[in-house]
């Protein structure tokens, strides 16, 4: 006879996301992670598998998260300027928050480069959140300059996420993106 789970997986993987993406693939150990979910061992390795298969169960938590904040953004604001900066701001707050910066960047600066699995999730991602902007840019625009407009603006946004993990303030930040919001005009 099945035990009944003892827990919530969705709970403990959203635990799980949080560890990873405070201290990163290399340095999460499974026992930081036995002990930061509540769950024992052998009932974590019966769920989630291993640490490798955690994570990227963790990082597709992560993924689908963060798209939906970025649709939900973008779908509030008519205007692209105001999308762009909701966009931004939440991009700003959520990774200086906790000093966690962003966990795909973060993923495909340490593990993506040399796991296939993780690279192929990041880039997925990376090309949605590129398409989401171009989709953007070209509600003003033709779509040829929507393209190179919204490709622009992806890799600076990715630029300021990046800031964010290695410690920039907000207010800095906020200064870095001012300039992004003027290529909309």
């Amino acid at each position: 006879m099945a035990r009944h789970k003892e827990f919530d997986p969705e709970a403990v993987l959203a635990q799980a996301m949080v560890l990873f993406w405070e201290q990163g693939y290399e340095k999460t150990s499974m026992q930081d992670l036995v002990q930061h979910m509540g769950v024992h061992k052998r009932s974590m390795y019966d769920t989630f598998g291993d640490k490798r298969t955690l994570f990227l169960k963790a990082l597709d938590h992560y993924t689908s998260r963060a798209e939906h904040t970025f649709r939900a953004a973008v779908d509030a604001n008519a205007d692209g300027k105001a999308a762009l900066r909701a966009l931004i701001e939440g991009s700003i707050e959520a990774g200086t928050e906790h000093g966690r910066g962003c966990m795909l960047v973060n993923c495909a600066t340490e593990l993506a480069p040399r796991d296939e699995e993780a690279a192929e999730q990041v880039e997925r991602h990376f090309e949605r959140t590129r398409q989401l902007l171009v989709d953007l840019v070209a509600r003003d625009r033709d779509r040829r300059a929507a393209e190179a407009l919204g490709t622009l603006l992806f890799n600076a946004w990715l630029g300021l996420r990046v800031q964010a993990r290695a410690g920039q303030s907000p207010a800095q930040l906020r200064r870095m993106a001012e300039g992004l919001y003027a290529l909309l005009d």
